[in-house]
């Protein structure tokens, strides 16, 4: 079962305990899942069609429960749907101008309400209701690891921009684009997907998306500080290997054991712990040296070994190079 079918199942099961609501919720279906069709002798026939069961259900249950009436049932399998099932009412009569009148699909004058229906969610919980019937009708939302998106598809721009309105009621933003011959109302905001999911009463839909974005949000988190570590291990590798260089210029030039005692044994650990970080360093030391101690002592290293770098000659480990410096301590303060 898709994501989006099981979101709409859990808000098909909604039962309003108001008749205002429930007459609401239905108004907002039947104007986004059905179409009226002119019979013989010019009477109306009102025609829905649902890719889903639930919600089919709901508008034969709301019909019966609200009117009485027992529309017509049938089901055929699509092209349209890939071959899947299609659920569609059929209801003709001489009082169906007078429901589709009370549920505002029709005026006083019967023609048809291309919008929002203004006394069909006056009250709070009606404008509610309706924007669960429109969601029923016209609606989708992506799965929660996706990226955000929620949006309602309609045949009149009237509806789309009385839709928008309704949301803004409630504090949820939407745009409004066209395309394929329909005008669809929709919200890329990950709390806009997640308030009105909430404000419709899909709440095992709203569990599964938050949890997701706790998931998402230690996922990243977990791959920052790993990234973050991974960058600095190898910064601390990068930095010891040309600290092993520096020492192993040094001793190869003048040999370590012409170093200030201060130097010889920091340059003597760090040859015999190539991995060790330097506050580890420091730990070893007798007594111990703190990191900024340790981190001098390794920078007079290293300006000792570019010194020796740029003297002519010098670096190649000759003997002649090694023999200039015995007898005589470096003054490296």
């Amino acid at each position: 079962m898709s994501h989006i079918t099981e979101v709409k199942d859990e808000l098909a099961r909604i039962r309003a305990s108001r008749r205002c609501c429930r007459l609401a919720e239905l108004s907002a279906l039947l104007h986004l899942e059905g179409s009226l069709h002119l019979g013989s002798g010019d009477s109306l026939i009102l025609h829905t069609e649902s890719e889903n069961a639930a919600v089919a259900r709901k508008m034969f249950r709301l019909l019966r429960e609200l009117f009485g009436l027992l529309p017509e049932l049938r089901v055929e399998r699509s092209p349209r749907l890939r071959g899947h099932n299609c659920y569609q009412l059929f209801l003709a009569g001489e009082g169906l101008p007078q429901v589709l009148n009370e549920l505002g699909l029709l005026d006083d004058s019967l023609r048809p309400v291309l919008g929002v229906p203004a006394r069909m969610v006056r009250k709070h919980c009606c404008g509610i209701s309706y924007l669960r019937g429109a969601f029923l009708g016209g609606g989708y939302v992506s799965r929660p690891d996706l990226p955000a998106h929620l949006e309602i598809n309609t045949q009149h721009r009237e509806m789309a921009e009385g839709l928008r309105k309704l949301l803004g009621r409630y504090g949820i933003r939407a745009q409004i684009t066209e395309r394929r011959n329909m005008v669809t109302l929709y919200a890329k905001s990950r709390t806009d997907q997640a308030d009105f999911l909430a404000l419709v009463g899909a709440h095992d839909a709203l569990l599964r998306l938050q949890s997701e974005c706790v998931l998402r949000e230690l996922r990243e988190s977990v791959n920052r500080r790993v990234n973050s570590e991974t960058a600095n291990l190898e910064k601390a590798v990068d930095a010891a290997q040309r600290q092993i260089r520096d020492i192993r210029l040094i001793e190869n030039s003048i040999g370590l054991e012409n170093l200030p005692s201060t130097l010889r044994s920091v340059a003597a650990l760090r040859l015999e712990h190539p991995e060790a970080t330097l506050k580890e360093l420091g730990g070893l030391m007798h007594p111990a040296l703190s990191k900024s101690a340790v981190y001098r002592r390794i920078r007079r290293l290293s300006r000792m070994a570019a010194e020796m770098e740029r003297m002519p000659g010098s670096g190649n480990g000759s003997p002649a190079c090694r023999n200039r410096g015995r007898g005589k301590a470096i003054d490296a303060t």
